[in-house]
């Protein structure tokens, strides 16, 4: 009879956990690619300022399970022409690469100068193009790292060597909350969602930033 319940326990532990695996792959088929997105991109590039250089490099199209994918992939090691360094190359699309350039330009060094006399020199690259669904939740909508659509950022590495963690900053000493805080608001007006530490505890140790298209008109701004 012990047996018999032990078996019994392991086929609903596993039945249970097909049917998760199942519901994020059901959302990942569901949420169909839109045609704005190839677009987006082809625009993007047609614009020029992304010739293959150093630190940008075209890559094939990627083609994910489901919806998941880029169709004008870039794998970005840095931004500003090489000025601003990323950890770890982030395979993003053109029109990412360019919000970003502009953040970094109009918002960020200017931040960094005037709050730390320094310039930001590097970031550190939390994740880019993932095929998953919002915060790994089973069932959840497809992500915009799907497509290659989204970055995180967790840290900020100065000229003079000093590093601002978002987990350590946030709540942390006057000068990095002042920074930390005013790069989140300036990316309010570059991407269609932001979302800090103050949006979700999924999100306590980085800023999340993507141009998902939230209305018909995309003038809707999530930030958080």
């Amino acid at each position: 009879m012990i047996g018999r319940m032990h078996r019994f326990t392991a086929l609903t532990l596993v039945f249970a956990l097909l049917f998760l695996f199942g519901c994020a792959e059901r959302s990942l088929y569901s949420h169909r690619d839109q045609a704005w997105r190839q677009d987006a991109e082809a625009i993007c590039l047609a614009k020029g300022g992304y010739e293959p250089s150093p630190f940008i490099q075209r890559m094939n199209r990627i083609n994910g399970k489901g919806a998941c994918g880029v169709y004008y992939p870039l794998k970005v090691s840095a931004s500003l022409s090489g000025y601003v360094a990323f950890s770890t190359p982030a395979t993003i699309n053109c029109p990412m690469t360019s919000a970003l350039d502009g953040w970094f330009y109009h918002v960020v060094e200017p931040a960094a100068q005037r709050i730390y006399g320094s310039y930001v020199r590097e970031v550190r690259v939390a994740a880019s193009y993932s095929c998953r669904t919002r915060n790994h939740k089973p069932g959840a909508k497809a992500s915009e790292h799907s497509f290659g659509n989204a970055i995180d950022i967790a840290a900020f590495t100065l000229a003079d060597g000093r590093t601002i963690t978002v987990e350590g900053g946030w709540r942390g000493d006057r000068q990095d909350q002042a920074f930390l805080r005013e790069v989140h608001t300036g990316a309010c007006q570059l991407f269609t969602t932001v979302i800090g530490p103050n949006g979700d505890r999924y999100h306590i140790d980085h800023f999340h930033f993507d141009l998902a298209r939230h209305n018909a008109d995309n003038s809707y701004r999530y930030c958080k």
